[in-house]
């Protein structure tokens, strides 16, 4: 009987330990969630930020749950599992290559890659172990007042980034463990995963992870502003991709050689499954904004009340597609038009609601908000609605002089004077006719006609109709008028 208790046990000691392990380390030891498409270990071609560039089942991948930590050294993708002190290792396609733990080290979570050799980390507590994953030995370990579960490398100040829950964040020496100073990553409570980020313009920047609430609750990744010392607007919440794990921060990190040619910030989402999941950040190399554009092309005088096309092109350095933003000149602009390749024309329409001379200018960005200036001014002086009468061509013929007069303005014309004169030649009969037209619409048009004419020789005939004029010659041979 006894026997058979202590078996009974030593089994539920057993299941308790399972249970523990597989469980997600949350703010108390919690860990984050899993993948939309579990086993999806093909990278995608992504088009824009956040797309994702790779994700996988790390349960799968390396055999159980608990895993925590990430890192990428430009040729290998690596894991964590914090319970059980074991490291993994895959290639780019989310294929385990091999599991190995490192003597001296426990409890490891949030891995940070020096970028040349080694590896660092912590198990939140003051310690970081600078670790040789290639030869699997601890190289050193730093020990000092600071707290490390988060841990980003700054490869430019050569110095550490690391950070517990909601404590401050410490800039840590990465040969003596000092710390050098530190900052509070504001509204954060659950911080998991750090990466630095000098090639996103406007950087240097820290990618953080944080848990937030806790599973069920939005898992951002935030982007803080090294030099401003506060977070940006850019963030992305990794629940949204994963809906059905419930998932939870885990550790992060940041590469221009994942993907040729983009930036990527990796992470490990922490839950049932763990996920490995590759965002598409930007693009790797120094973006250059687009040539500024030439001044816009388009009319130069108008009337109020009626629409205007303006045209404008650039190109862009790096053969980005390419935004066009037009100023009006009125306190309006066109907003951000585009799309379009590097080269192509844009045209921006516009209707002006009052009288007065403008400048129209034009600027350009590229897909990943790099601006150009501002263009020179195209000035468009716009009037009120007028008529405008053209005198159509003179035609002749037996008797008669006949012409139209056509109204092409923006405004009714109203009480048309208009006259059909002939000067020169023996002109007996209809030297002159003259006439009024009430109205000629906008765009519209009305037909004029001489008296009876007869007489002899060469003349000039004369048309007026307001203030438009048009003179043509002919040749009278008694009734028949030769154009």
């Amino acid at each position: 009987m006894i026997k058979k208790i202590i078996c009974i046990v030593i089994c539920m000691t057993l299941f308790a330990t399972v249970l523990a392990v597989a469980q997600p380390e949350t703010n108390k030891e919690s860990i984050e969630t899993t993948d939309a498409n579990p086993g999806n270990n093909s990278p995608i071609q992504p088009l824009a930020m956040w797309d994702q560039q790779l994700s996988f089942d790390v349960s799968v991948a390396s055999g159980a749950l608990g895993n925590a930590g990430a890192e990428f050294d430009g040729t290998n993708l690596y894991s964590t599992r914090w319970a059980s002190n074991l490291i993994h290792r895959y290639d780019t396609s989310g294929v385990m290559i091999e599991q190995f733990s490192i003597a001296g080290v426990t409890g490891l979570r949030d891995l940070a890659y020096d970028g040349t050799q080694y590896m660092y980390g912590g198990a939140t507590a003051g310690t970081i172990w600078k670790m040789d994953f290639t030869t699997k030995t601890l190289v050193a370990t730093l020990t000092g007042s600071f707290q490390c579960r988060a841990i980003a490398y700054d490869t430019d100040l050569n110095v550490i980034y690391c950070k517990n829950w909601a404590d401050p964040c410490y800039v840590v020496n990465p040969t003596t463990g000092a710390v050098i100073s530190t900052f509070n990553l504001v509204s954060t409570v659950s911080t998991y995963g750090l990466a630095y980020d000098n090639l996103t313009p406007g950087g240097p920047f820290l990618w953080v992870w944080d848990q937030g609430g806790g599973a069920g609750t939005p898992q951002y990744i935030k982007q803080w502003d090294l030099a401003a010392g506060a977070f940006t607007s850019v963030q992305h919440d990794v629940a949204v991709d994963f809906p059905a794990i419930a998932c939870i921060a885990g550790g992060l990190w940041f590469s221009a050689d994942f993907v040729s040619g983009k930036t990527t910030l990796g992470g490990l989402a922490q839950g049932t499954p763990d996920t490995y999941v590759c965002y598409e950040i930007g693009n790797s190399s120094a973006n250059t904004p687009p040539v500024t554009p030439g001044a816009p092309s388009g009319p130069s005088t108008g009337n109020v009340g009626v629409e205007y096309d303006f045209t404008a092109s650039t190109t862009d350095p790096d053969t980005d597609d390419i935004y066009y933003l037009f100023d009006w000149g009125d306190g309006n602009d066109s907003g951000w038009l585009g799309p379009f390749a590097s080269g192509a024309t844009a045209t921006g329409s516009y209707t002006w609601s009052a009288i007065g001379d403008y400048d129209v200018k034009v600027k350009a960005k590229d897909v990943n908000d790099a601006e150009s200036g501002w263009s020179a001014v195209h000035p468009i002086t716009i009037s009120a609605p007028a008529p405008n009468l053209e005198i159509q061509a003179i035609t002749g013929g037996l008797f008669k002089v006949k012409t139209t007069i056509k109204n092409t303005g923006t405004a009714a014309a109203t009480n048309v004077s208009w006259s059909i004169k002939l000067d020169g030649g023996l002109i007996l009969l209809g030297k002159e006719t003259t006439g009024n037209i009430p109205t000629i619409a906008a765009g519209g048009s009305e037909a004029i006609s001489s008296k009876l004419i007869l007489g002899f020789g060469k003349t000039v005939i004369t048309v007026t109709a307001g203030t438009a004029t048009k003179s043509q010659n002919a040749t009278v041979l008694l009734v028949f008028i030769k154009i």
